[in-house]
C-alpha cells in the first residue's frame, strides 16, 4: 500500500505551487499510490477573493489523481474560508473521519485548527473521546493524520517555533498523546504544520511531520519541493521524502501495543 503525502503547500499570489502540485499528482499516480494525502495549509491567506482563487487554482491540479484523495484543513486555510469552501472545491467535508485501507486504518483526527495569536490553538480535549474510541473499536493498527502534530518533539532550531513552541501543538498535547498510547492501538502518527521533516518515537508510536513544499529555511532560500511516499508491507514501512528537503527512513510498523513501553524512570535527586 501506498500514501503519497504533502503538506503545508502555502501556494499564494507571490509563490504560485500550481506547477510543484500537478508534478506530485503526475509523480505521486506514476509511482501507483493507492491514497493522496494533503495535510492542510494548502494556501498563504490573504483574503477572502484571493483565496477562494488559489484553492480552485490548487483543486484543478488535485483533481487529476485518478484514486481516493483526502485533505484537510490547516490553520491558514480556514482564516478567511470555511470549512463549506473546501469541500466544495475538494470534494471532501472536513471533520474526523475513518477509512479502511485493509489491514491498516487511516483516521483523519480534525480539531479545531484556528489560530488565535498570541496564544496560538485552542484545546483538542473535548475531540479526544471520539478519537480514543474509535481506536477502541478496532484491533487493526491505525495510521492517525492531523494538520498539527502532538508528539512534543523539540522545536529547537526551528525557523518559526524554536522561540514559540508552544504555537507548534495543541496546549493539551502531552494529555492527547496519553490517551492515544493507552488504546495500544496507534502505528504512525502523520502530521504537518512546522515547516520541517521530522521522526520520533514516543510510547512506540512513530511521529512524522513534513517539510513544506514552499518553504525555504532549510534549503539556502530555494523552495524545498517537498512530498513524501509511505509504503506499508505487512509490518515494515518505508518513507522517503522527496524534493531538495530529503529524508528516508524504514521501520517496524505495528500498533503500539504490540511492544510494552516501560514507564520512564523517575528524576534523578
Amino acid at each position: 500500500m501506498k500514501l503519497a503525502i504533502i503538506s503545508d503547500i502555502h501556494h499564494s499570489r507571490d509563490l504560485s505551487m500550481v506547477r510543484h502540485v500537478s508534478q506530485f499528482v503526475a509523480d505521486a499516480t506514476a509511482a501507483g499510490a493507492d491514497l493522496l494525502l494533503d495535510l492542510g495549509d494548502r494556501i498563504d491567506d490573504a483574503d477572502r477573493a484571493e483565496d477562494l482563487d488559489r484553492l480552485a487554482e490548487l483543486a484543478v491540479a488535485f483533481r487529476r489523481f485518478p484514486g481516493t484523495r483526502l485533505h484537510l484543513l490547516g490553520n491558514h486555510d480556514v482564516v478567511n474560508l470555511t470549512g463549506d469552501d473546501h469541500e466544495r472545491a475538494l470534494g471532501r467535508e472536513p471533520g474526523h473521519m475513518e477509512l479502511d485501507l485493509g489491514d491498516v486504518r487511516l483516521i483523519v483526527w480534525e480539531p479545531s485548527v484556528q489560530f488565535h495569536r498570541p496564544r496560538g490553538f485552542d484545546s483538542a480535549a473535548d475531540q479526544l473521546p471520539w478519537l480514543v474510541a474509535t481506536l477502541e473499536a478496532d484491533p487493526r493498527p491505525a495510521i492517525i493524520l492531523t494538520h498539527i502534530p502532538v508528539s512534543g518533539a523539540s522545536m529547537a532550531g526551528n525557523y518559526y517555533f524554536s522561540n514559540n513552541p508552544a504555537l507548534a501543538t495543541y496546549p493539551d498535547a502531552a494529555d492527547i498523546r496519553r490517551a492515544v498510547e493507552a488504546t495500544g492501538k496507534v502505528a504512525l502518527w502523520h502530521s504537518g504544520h512546522v515547516h520541517w521533516n521530522s521522526w520520533c518515537n514516543v510510547g512506540n508510536i512513530h511521529h512524522l511531520t513534513l517539510q513544506s513544499p514552499s518553504e525555504t529555511f532549510t534549503t539556502k532560500g530555494t523552495p524545498a519541493l517537498t512530498w513524501a511516499m509511505l509504503e506499508i508491507d505487512g509490518h515494515h514501512a518505508s518513507y522517503e521524502v522527496r524534493g531538495l528537503d530529503t529524508l528516508s527512513l524504514r521501520f517496524t510498523f505495528q500498533p503500539s501495543g504490540a511492544m510494552a513501553w516501560p514507564n520512564p524512570r523517575p528524576a534523578i535527586s
